[in-house]
């Protein structure tokens, strides 16, 4: 009995011991790089609505149309030149529609220098007959589309607040509306550069708290303060920026210096021509972020973004935020 309960342990050793089933483990994925919008350098959670179209909104900023309204939901702002020595401004909309954005004024035949580049739903009054014509057949090419009051008036409303031609407002809502289909559209924007996303080297710029861009119109003078929270305090005609009561504070200010000139045939009644400028090529800029000033050279070729670099040829970076860009001529003074 001894030798029989012997073989018996000696059989159940032999078999080994009882194998665990194997439980498959799940692949971890690689993490994805945020979303970032293009004309502003903050990140989003949807990599969908960074390839919608952006909105530009061409609105007044001679005296009688301050303050404006819409200026804080931008991502960017050109100042551009007009006729008479004052600027006109093309606020854009990317990151966030606007609610309420106006005094929407008439296109120029300089805007066809940025449309296409931004693959935009570009948003005015009117034009001259020739500039009408000219936006009209640019839109055609699918690179942006237009929105014109003269077209789709129910995009617009005509306020009672505010003498004409200072008094024609609209909203992201509506814009996207009237621009039916094409403005639906998929489109890659091409990106500014921000720091952190940009790699590589970076310039170094010097301490500088403000600057004056003074323009030959009193009305017209703006000037930059930094604040040490992050921002540059901004007046113009010695009034401070602001959208409904709140003040504007840009977080990035680039200057482009650049070839400007008379339109030939386009004076108004007053004798003053429009203008036109060069946007691709190269030309000196100014950058101003962080309480520093950046001293360099902008390029641009075709519909590409501008670039900006120091004599190194190191890159500008911008900072995240809201970015003011003025377009003024070489001959320019910056105090």
């Amino acid at each position: 009995m001894r030798a029989i309960a012997l073989l018996a342990v000696l059989t159940v050793s032999c078999g080994g011991p009882t194998q665990a089933p194997t439980v498959p483990v799940p692949a971890i994925p690689a993490p994805t790089a945020p979303s970032v919008w293009p004309l502003r350098g903050t990140t989003s959670s949807d990599a969908d609505a960074v390839r919608r179209r952006p909105l530009i909104v061409k609105v007044a900023n001679d005296a009688a149309a301050r303050p404006q309204t819409g200026i804080s939901a931008a991502d960017l702002v050109l100042e551009i030149p007009v006729e008479g020595g004052i600027t006109r401004y093309a606020l854009v909309f990317h990151s966030e529609d606007p609610d309420r954005v106006g005094p929407v004024r008439s296109a120029r035949q300089s805007d066809l220098n940025y449309l296409a580049m931004l693959r935009a739903i570009v948003v005015h009054v009117g034009a001259s007959e020739a500039v009408a014509k000219m936006v009209r057949e640019a839109a055609k090419t699918g690179a942006f589309v237009d929105v014109d009051e003269f077209a789709q008036g129910s995009a617009f409303e005509r306020t009672t607040d505010r003498p004409a031609p200072y008094n024609a407002y609209t909203t992201g809502g509506k814009i996207r509306e009237a621009a039916g289909e094409k403005g639906k559209e998929k489109v890659d924007v091409p990106a500014l550069a921000f720091d952190p996303s940009v790699k590589g080297a970076k310039a170094e710029g010097t301490a500088a708290t403000s600057l004056t861009i003074a323009y030959l119109n009193p009305a017209q003078v703006v000037k930059y303060e930094y604040d040490a929270l992050g921002g540059y305090h901004r007046t113009q005609g010695n009034q401070k920026t602001t959208d409904r009561g709140k003040e504007v504070v840009p977080d990035n200010v680039v200057i482009i210096r650049t070839d400007i000139n008379d339109i030939a045939g386009t004076a108004d009644s007053a004798g003053a021509p429009s203008v036109d400028y060069r946007s691709t090529g190269s030309g000196p800029v100014v950058v101003l972020r962080d309480g520093k000033r950046f001293e360099g050279t902008w390029s641009r070729q075709g519909n590409e973004m501008y670039k900006f670099v120091d004599s190194a040829g190191a890159t500008i970076a911008l900072k995240p935020g809201l970015t003011w860009i003025h377009i003024v001529p070489t001959t320019f003074t910056l105090e």
